[in-house]
């Protein structure tokens, strides 16, 4: 017994659906995916584009780097010249002129015992007793070597023992030449001039 044909067409037309709607299907899964593929490829695209830019801005020449901050700059060195100090030459030794002694007196004549050197008595007074030695109880002997002209006068008077009194021993000799006087010796009736040595006794009493 047949099938009646209002079947056959019925699973016909439900065969040719099913075949409609995968085709649909399968259009729509290609488009999808060429959709997905069309924004993956987009997406490569974009990363092969920052890659190149990468690789461009790597091209790109290095900046140069600042110049240097200005150095402050040193001094000139300057030369330390030592100092030397130069000694002077000593100045020549000074000399001194010492002036010559005046000449010695002439060496007492060689007179006879009989015509011996006197001296004139009232002549032989004391010097005066000098206040500050006074004041000071100075007091000594003061032996004196006297040179006694042709006249009896005494023209150089010597101190050979001080009294340890400069000032006695001053006052003596300043005395005997002004005041003592002698009768000088003669020979063969010429006076002659001679050396002798007389002494002067301080002595406090005598200035009381």
């Amino acid at each position: 017994m047949e099938r009646p044909n209002h079947l056959q067409l019925q699973k016909k037309t439900a065969a040719n659906k099913a075949t409609s709607l995968a085709i649909v299907a399968a259009i729509h899964v290609i488009a999808i995916g060429g959709l997905v593929a069309a924004l993956n490829q987009g997406e490569i695209m974009q990363q092969l584009k920052d890659i190149q830019a990468t690789v461009e801005q790597d091209k790109t020449p290095p900046k140069a780097p600042p110049p240097p901050p200005d150095l402050v700059k040193p001094p000139p060195p300057v030369a330390i010249v030592p100092d030397f100090t130069v000694a002077s030459a000593a100045p020549p030794p000074s000399v001194t002129t010492v002036a010559k002694p005046p000449p010695a007196p002439p060496a007492p004549a060689q007179v006879r015992a009989s015509d011996p050197l006197r001296p004139i008595a009232r002549t032989r007074t004391l010097p005066p007793y000098p206040p500050i030695s006074v004041r000071l109880n100075e007091s000594g002997t003061t032996l004196m070597e006297v040179h006694i002209t042709t006249e009896g006068r005494v023209d150089d008077c010597k101190v050979i023992t001080s009294s340890s009194s400069e000032r006695l021993d001053q006052a003596a000799c300043e005395h005997v030449t002004r005041v003592w006087r002698w009768q000088p010796p003669t020979n063969a009736g010429v006076p002659v001039a001679v050396s002798t040595r007389v002494s002067v006794k301080w002595d406090l009493k005598d200035a009381r």
